[in-house]
């Protein structure tokens, strides 16, 4: 089951809400060093706040071209800042008021026409990126860059991440391999060859490695050599794109068609949806906690909830998950029609929509208020003006007072 239930605090619904003068549109990703913040933009730069992520300033001096301002990933080190672009790597050493391209050494790779440096990370006093060319590795703050014994052409890691000493590199691709392992501090790189899925982010624990990828979420107990799958729960298409810590319970966000925010109160055996607030097929790229909050940053700008929220979710959940509930199309695939059944804990506004994968409203099936109950209804394949839809996957989406569940199903015509 797919659920994303609605919490009930202080007699109001309990949902994420749009951060005030969040910057717009695309972030993909916010770095917060005490009160201070950074936001890499996919188009216009670097985005500063000094109040707690009150106001913004766009900090984007010396990052001239479309490329430059296309920023992935952010290092943060006091007044020096790293911004890993598809321009390659600029370097800010007051704090962001001017930038500096530190990409000597980066090639670009075959098929490409910039750098695309995907990351930036640091270990033990060395530079780390990811490029489409491949993993190089600086010694002297970004000022002369060397190639490791990663090479060739397509996207570079993408996350880096430090576990016990063995340094681990994220690779969203299709080809493999979909991450690599460093056990000489990075200078040496070998494929990771024990997952078989593309991997996006990693979160290193004590004793426990959790990899975020294309689908879902994965545990490692023993540094990488072996992966369990646990993501029961998450939505269709879960591209784990961010997994944090909150209140001593797993949180994972994911991106693209299965968009969401999830926790899990058994580490990562199953997973809840926590999702309501945010915009319909919105990507969320990285999640983080500041002071009671969680903050998203997402192609919609940035958003936050109450961490205390996700304490009393359990509670709410199994309050409300036997009673509110959609259930899976029957049949799917399906061709000419296929019936949706769901069941409603009260008397509610409720909404049911068919979308494509693109997040378009494709039709309507009820919009009504609606008692207590159970209740079905048919699709025909056909959009609002009558007109056949062509076969493809489409999810349908059921809106009420008691949350917001949906599911894919699939039109062979």
């Amino acid at each position: 089951v797919i659920s994303v239930l609605m919490f009930v605090t202080s007699g109001s619904y309990a949902q994420w809400v749009q951060m005030p003068s969040s910057p717009p549109l695309y972030i993909n990703d916010v770095v917060q060093s005490d009160s201070v913040f950074y936001l890499a933009h996919g188009s216009h730069g670097v985005y500063k706040s000094t109040d707690g992520a009150t106001t913004w300033q766009l900090i984007s001096n010396g990052l001239i071209t479309n490329q430059a301002k296309n920023v992935y990933q952010l290092l943060v080190k006091g007044n020096t800042i790293y911004a890993a672009t598809v321009d390659g790597i600029y370097k800010s050493i007051d704090a962001g008021s001017n930038w500096v391209k530190k990409s000597n050494g980066i090639n670009i790779g075959p098929g490409a026409i910039y750098e695309f440096t995907e990351s930036i990370f640091e270990h033990d006093s060395s530079l780390f990126t990811g490029a489409w060319s491949g993993i190089y590795r600086s010694t002297d703050g970004a000022e002369n860059w060397i190639i490791t014994n990663v090479s060739g052409s397509g996207p570079g890691p993408k996350y880096f991440v430090n576990h016990s000493g063995t340094l681990f590199a994220a690779r969203e691709t299709n080809n493999s391999p979909y991450g690599y392992k460093s056990t000489d501090d990075g200078i040496t790189w070998n494929p990771l060859t024990s997952i078989s899925v593309p991997v996006i982010t990693y979160l290193s624990e004590s004793g426990r490695l959790w990899a975020g990828t294309i689908h879902g979420v994965w545990l490692s107990t023993n540094s990488g050599t072996t992966w369990e799958h646990r993501s029961n729960g998450l939505s269709p298409d879960p591209y784990s794109s961010s997994i944090i810590r909150v209140n001593g319970k797993l949180v994972t966000s994911l991106k693209f068609g299965g968009s969401g925010v999830f926790f899990s109160t058994d580490e990562g055996m199953n997973w809840e949806e926590i999702s309501e607030g945010l915009p319909f097929l919105n990507t969320i790229n990285k999640l983080i906690v500041y002071e009671d909050k969680i903050i998203a940053a997402t192609s919609d700008g940035l958003w936050q909830r109450d961490t205390s929220e996700v304490v009393t979710a359990l509670e709410e959940r199994n309050r409300l998950l036997v009673k509110f509930k959609l259930y899976p199309n029957y049949p799917n695939p399906f061709n000419p029609e296929t019936v949706i059944r769901y069941q409603l804990p009260s008397s509610s506004a409720v909404n049911l929509d068919i979308y494509n994968l693109m997040g378009q409203k494709i039709k309507t099936l009820v919009s009504a208020k609606q008692s207590t109950g159970s209740y079905q209804v048919k699709w025909d394949g056909k959009n609002h003006a009558g007109i056949p839809v062509a076969s493809g996957v489409y999810l349908y989406r059921l809106k009420a007072n008691a949350g917001v569940q949906s599911k894919k199903m699939i039109l062979m015509r």
